[in-house]
């Protein structure tokens, strides 16, 4: 008996071995799968993006880069907000992009009943609710239409009131999901065009 107990033991000791490595890989295994999971589910930082150092993280905006001035021919009708039927909201999709810092970038329309345009150039972030003017559309003296960027863009909460009151709308009907996750561009093109959004019906 005194000749089989180290080898009980022994047997106990391997056994208690090969089950901490089998724990091991299937934590390995665990934390890859999250990671694959977050690097097909978009990939892009943010404040909200899980790391290491995710107390010192912090959030930087890629540098924005003005685009070309909008053509009627890029132009895509969009709805506004309920109270300002006699206007035109039309986005320029040929410029829409969607940053890998979170940001949608776009040019935008609004079309007064006289034909008279105010033309911006905006952000909008899902995550946070903020949006921002980077630049507004002017036409120099000989008919020239170009982008004039604001000196220090700053951005705010969504609006939904006034006549430049459609980030709320944008993000809700186009721009995001209900996770208040970006949307691909092809997604938001898709939205503008075939989409049902949740204020769909306000007015045609």
């Amino acid at each position: 008996m005194m000749n089989n107990y180290p080898i009980k033991h022994i047997k106990l000791l391997f056994k208690s071995v090969i089950t901490s490595l089998i724990i091991l890989s299937l934590s390995i295994y665990s934390v890859t799968a999250v990671a694959d999971v977050w690097n097909k589910w978009g990939g892009f930082k943010d404040e909200y993006k899980d790391n290491d150092n995710a107390d010192e993280y912090v959030w930087k905006e890629e540098t924005t880069q003005l685009p070309t001035y909008p053509k009627n021919s890029d132009l895509l009708k969009i709805m506004g907000p309920a109270a300002y039927r006699n206007y035109q909201y039309l986005i320029d999709g040929k410029t829409l992009t969607v940053g890998s810092d979170g940001v949608i970038r776009f040019s935008l329309v609004i079309r007064s009943s006289s034909g008279s345009d105010n033309v911006l150039f905006d952000g909008l972030r899902c995550h946070t609710g903020q949006a921002i003017h980077y630049a507004y559309g002017i036409t120099n003296n000989e008919g020239q239409k170009s982008f004039n960027k604001k000196t220090k863009p700053q951005w705010k909460p969504f609006r939904s009131d006034g006549v430049m009151g459609y980030s709320t709308l944008l993000a809700m009907s186009y721009f995001c999901d209900p996770n208040s996750v970006p949307l691909t561009r092809h997604e938001i093109i898709q939205n503008i065009k075939y989409g049902k959004g949740p204020v769909d019906g306000l007015y045609n």
